[in-house]
């Protein structure tokens, strides 16, 4: 059985002190300086007295202590994403009532909120951080401590969050998701115990720490199961922004820093494939498990993965349910599902076919009322004989067809995209005898190009879920030109409203 967290970081310490936790381009830490860092900064954090602590920048090994000594202190920590822009973060701060916010020495790349917050520093109580020599950064004091003593009294009869993680969806106002401490060690343990066979080493933490799926799938689970931590800031990694990843820069920290371990998105595991055609996968030989979720993956792309020895493994998961769910494993895996449900969890299906998560529950969206006992996840999706689970899209989102067809778009978005030309595509045909498509492709790529790869991938489909029209976007959907949500998901209204009259719509 792997140990939790802090007895594990306490057991490394005492038993192998040298052993490395945390690793950066110029600096490494054991774990029994780890423990120390976290010891001290969370005897700082209570001499502070504050409720609900921010964090507010980007990977690096300051925002791992931080974090792991506000939960060891029982702070509720709120993550703030960069990429979050000013309103929501003064959204995010407000309704979380956070009274702390923690700013990394290592902030990385600015950004609106950034700039945002360097102006609220000018008017606001500043202290640097003097606990450990590793941790270096500036504590932003929002309230007085009269204010903090009337919060924790309001807040005293209610479960406290150990974390607080928002998620904007499809509105872009963003909303808090309440996890408790037992629901994250419930989640850590169970991926630990799920990983434990193939003793992996270092981890690369290529998603932001802000993102509830690196935090709990990169960071505690590493850490609890006695291994290391390559962190810094994302870009020099290759993810430079939400839409755009540099697989060289990625192929070179896996050699560099030999990694064994990485979280990808479905984005990023294309643009890998693409990369090896031209190069070879002796650049990702150290791998030896890859995750990849936050989005359907195409089963050609994962097979195209498996003929290239590349160990990839598909799963499912959600904030609301402290992030995995469900995971191929290398003894258990099925190309096309997201693999069985983990133990520490119960899927059903509705007679609707959506599926519904129970035992790893968040305590509510913040403000709003509890959880249920289920999770309904707006997600379509069934269970074959094995007992592994398809994703087939959202429930919401199901296309019916004038001839009374239903098709889910991702499930045909996903097939197109892992054609190679296709860098970006929207599906509509709600309605409409035949599916529509807007695709975005780089210059280089010509129309005729981008329309022999729609025929190959209309060839893997049904006839009813095949595109027969497309249109072409003249840039890539994203935040500055409101296509994309701030989580990189499609904003289908926008785009079928700037489309329409291309897409040939009724």
């Amino acid at each position: 059985m792997i140990k939790k967290l802090f007895d594990s970081i306490a057991y490394h310490a005492r038993y192998s002190p040298e052993r490395e936790a945390l690793v950066t381009a110029d600096q490494t830490v054991s774990y029994a300086d780890l423990q120390m860092q976290v010891e001290h900064l969370a005897a700082e954090l209570m001499q502070m007295k504050s409720e609900n602590l921010a964090i507010f920048g980007s990977n690096s090994i300051e925002w791992i202590v931080m974090d792991l000594a506000a939960k060891k202190a029982n702070i509720t920590v709120v993550p703030i994403p960069l990429f979050f822009s000013k309103n929501q973060i003064q959204h995010l701060l407000n309704d979380s009532r956070t009274d702390t916010i923690f700013m990394p020495a290592a902030f990385g790349n600015a950004s609106e909120g950034g700039e945002w917050l360097e102006e609220l520093k000018a008017s606001k109580t500043i202290k640097h951080i003097s606990a450990a020599n590793a941790v270096k950064g500036q504590f932003i004091h929002l309230a007085d401590k009269r204010e903090l003593i009337a919060h924790s009294q309001a807040s005293s009869d209610s479960v406290k969050p150990s974390k607080i993680t928002y998620t904007s969806g499809s509105t872009g106002t963003p909303k808090g998701v309440c996890l408790g401490e037992d629901t994250i060690d419930s989640i850590t343990q169970s991926l630990s115990n799920a990983l434990a066979s193939r003793q992996l080493g270092r981890h690369l933490c290529l998603i932001p720490f802000a993102t509830l799926l690196e935090n709990i799938a990169g960071i505690y689970v590493a850490l609890s199961m006695g291994r290391s931590l390559m962190a810094g800031d994302v870009s020099q990694f290759g993810l430079i922004s939400n839409h755009e990843f540099k697989v060289q820069n990625f192929a070179d920290a896996v050699n560099e820093y030999q990694i064994e371990s990485v979280i990808l998105l479905p984005q990023m595991l294309k643009a890998i494939v693409e990369y090896i055609s031209v190069h070879s996968p002796e650049d990702f030989s150290s791998l030896k498990f890859i995750a990849v979720g936050g989005g359907k993956v195409a089963p050609d792309l994962l097979m195209q993965c498996e003929k290239l020895g590349l160990p990839v493994y598909e799963g499912y998961g959600l904030s609301e349910c402290a992030s995995v769910v469900s995971l191929n494993l290398p003894n258990a895996i099925k190309i096309g599902s997201v693999g069985r449900p983990l133990p520490h969890v119960e899927v059903k299906i509705t007679p609707s076919g959506e599926v519904l998560v129970k035992g790893n529950a968040m305590q509510g969206y913040l403000n709003e009322l509890p959880a249920s006992q289920y999770i309904h996840t707006g997600d379509a999706g069934f269970f074959d004989e094995d007992g592994y689970l398809f994703i087939t899209g959202r429930i919401k989102q199901i296309i019916v067809s004038s001839f009374g067809r239903n098709v889910s778009p991702e499930w045909v978005e996903s097939n197109s995209a892992s054609e190679p030309e296709i860098n970006q595509i929207a599906v509509f045909g709600e309605a409409q005898p035949h599916l529509s498509a807007v695709i975005y492709a780089k210059d280089s790529v010509s129309n005729s190009m981008v329309d022999q790869a729609i025929q190959k991938a209309n060839a893997r489909m049904p006839d009813y879920a095949r595109i027969q029209h497309w249109c072409r976007a003249e840039e890539p959907f994203s935040l500055a030109n409101e296509m994309l949500t701030d989580n990189g998901k499609l904003r289908r209204n926008a785009i079928q409203q700037r489309f329409k009259a291309d897409l040939l719509l009724n």
